[in-house]
Parts: structure tokens; C-alpha cells; sequence
């Protein structure tokens, strides 16, 4: 890479082999959140299309040169499956991972502010890419998709001009709690601070507990009202990092 980039420790980028782990790891860590009960409350009936989904959008990030996707790893837990709440097949019978094996558990996506010195230079793309399956969406609420789509672009639009920011942050729920998610997030701000450059992310509840935590400040709560398919409805923050606060 021209530029220097924070350390990554043991986290790495991703590669296009990754796509199929990082798209189980997306599938189960966000079923039970409350964005996948808004957007796609009929997951459990179409985990395939939610899968589906998610290498489609995963193959896109990993193809864009403004786009960063990098992955924590952790030992293979053999009761992993019985760890998330959504059942479904996760491996081939002949690429079950043995014990103590080193596997993807979490990802965290940034895109890059757009006047970045750095597009391009997080590309991992050396490997062959897989085929991406079709997804017929049928896990989705069409109408609940448009209108959250709607407010957080035009929140997006608002607070995160000329910044980077991070769009995505998983753990698999059989490696919650081990600090995966934070190490991810810390080494995001370290690049903001490198570069100078503020970062938003939009997230929910327990995801904005764990960016206040690290310094991100709350600009706006968002709000979805409840409706038959999802009574609770969706609550939303808006945050943003400043590498270098006012004192």
C-alpha cells in the first residue's frame, strides 16, 4: 500500500474466499437485532435468501476500491451452530473447520470519505471469485426496506458529508463478548485519526452503547413507528467520530 495504514493486530482484510463465511457470520450475528426485525422479518422462513443477500452485497463492497472490509478471527468453536438462534446449514461437510482452527467471526465494512488518498488501496481481490447466488428477497419487507433506506440516506446526507464512515459491524453470537467487535471499530478510528478525517456510522441500541464507549458522540435518534409486522417498531442513533475534539 502507498500509505501507511494502522496495524491491523489480528485482525486482516478480507478476500473473495472469505465471501461465504463473512456472509454467515452477517446472517447470524444480525438475526434477532432490530433492523433484521424491520427490514427482513421473514428470515426465518427464507435464511437462504437472507444468505443470498448478504454475498451479494458483500461481493459488491469487497469490489468497490472505496470500500474497506476486514475481518476478525478467533479458534472455532465446535458448538458455534448451537449458539445462534437461526438454524440453518453453515458448512460443507467436507470444510468443517476442527477445533481451535483459526475462522473468520466478525467484519466491519467502511467506504472511505470520497476525496480519499486511499481508494483502491484496501482491494484484496488476488483470489478467484465465487459465484454469486440469486436471492429473491423473499425474507424481506419490501415497503419497511424502502422507507429505512430513505431516512438514513438522507441522515447520511446531513452529517456524514466529505467523512468516512463505517456501514457495517458483525460478530457471530458464538463470539459476542470476546472484544471482536471493538478491536474492529478501534482500528476504523485509528485510520480516521491517521487521516484526519471524522466517521459516522448509524447503528442501534447496543451498537451505539459500544460507540459512545470508544468516543463517538450522538448527533440524532431516528424513528420507525410499529406496525402489524413489527410491533416494536425501529429506534436508530446517529454518531460520528472526531479524531480530534475541540478542547
Amino acid at each position: 500500500m502507498p500509505q501507511s495504514t494502522p496495524p491491523f493486530g489480528a485482525l486482516r482484510l478480507a478476500s473473495p474466499i472469505d465471501i461465504k463465511r463473512i456472509s454467515i457470520i452477517a446472517t447470524c450475528g444480525f438475526f434477532g437485532g432490530p433492523v433484521c426485525a424491520y427490514y427482513r422479518p421473514f428470515i426465518t422462513q427464507y435464511p437462504e435468501d437472507t444468505l443470498a443477500s448478504y454475498f451479494q452485497i458483500f461481493s459488491a463492497y469487497m469490489k468497490s476500491p472505496r470500500h474497506v472490509v476486514l475481518v476478525a478471527v478467533d479458534s472455532y468453536d465446535a458448538l458455534e451452530s448451537t449458539k445462534s438462534e437461526l438454524k440453518f446449514p453453515v458448512y460443507d461437510e467436507e470444510v468443517v473447520p476442527v477445533v481451535g482452527e483459526q475462522v473468520i467471526v466478525g467484519v466491519a465494512v467502511w467506504a472511505l470519505e470520497e476525496s480519499s488518498q486511499r481508494i483502491r488501496d484496501f482491494q484484496h481481490d488476488h483470489d478467484a471469485w465465487p459465484e454469486v447466488p440469486h436471492s429473491e428477497n423473499r425474507d424481506q419487507h419490501q415497503e419497511h426496506s424502502r422507507i429505512l433506506g430513505a431516512r438514513a440516506h438522507a441522515a447520511q446526507a446531513r452529517y456524514f458529508e466529505a467523512i468516512s464512515e463505517l456501514e457495517m459491524l458483525v460478530v457471530h453470537p458464538a463470539y459476542q463478548s470476546h472484544g471482536h467487535g471493538g478491536a474492529l471499530v478501534r482500528w476504523g478510528q485509528d485510520l480516521a485519526r491517521m487521516d484526519g478525517v471524522k466517521q459516522g456510522v448509524i447503528g442501534p441500541a447496543k451498537g451505539m452503547k459500544l460507540y459512545r464507549s470508544l468516543g463517538f458522540d450522538l448527533l440524532d435518534e431516528l424513528q420507525w413507528p410499529g406496525d402489524e409486522i413489527t410491533p416494536d417498531g425501529l429506534q436508530l442513533g446517529v454518531l460520528r467520530f472526531d479524531p480530534h475534539p475541540m478542547k
